[in-house]
């Protein structure tokens, strides 16, 4: 598929006993070590090509101003090792809809404001 060209993207059927929720991020690592993309390449896939495949290519999926903001925030460098994502201690810092769910400034989730059911979009 990646010699043709055809764009793979993660994702799958979770809550069940052998892909329990909250293990999404060992699909990144399956991409890379079973199919051959590298990190770069799944986090792409994982982020930009997600956008574009809900139609929305410029909404969702990049870091640019007017985009909604979901993003994480790890302590090291996923290029080199992607499975840091799947290391919940390394997780520094969770935004949803612009707003910290877990503040990087606090290491916590304590105290941080609820996301709003409004999603925020970024503006430069």
């Amino acid at each position: 598929m990646r010699r043709r060209g055809i764009r793979v993207l993660p994702g799958g059927d979770y809550g069940f006993a052998w892909t329990p929720h909250g293990t999404y991020a060992r699909d990144l690592q399956h991409i890379v070590e079973l199919l051959g993309y590298t990190p770069m390449e799944t986090l792409l896939a994982a982020t930009r090509l997600g956008g574009e495949i809900m139609r929305m290519p410029d909404e969702l999926g990049q870091i640019k101003p007017g985009f909604y903001a979901d993003l994480i925030l790890v302590d090291g460098d996923p290029l080199k090792d992607i499975t840091v994502l799947q290391n919940r201690d390394k997780i520094v810092g969770i935004m949803k809809g612009g707003v910290f769910h877990k503040d990087p400034d606090r290491g916590t989730t304590e105290n941080v404001p609820d996301v709003a059911d409004q999603p925020v979009i970024v503006n430069a």
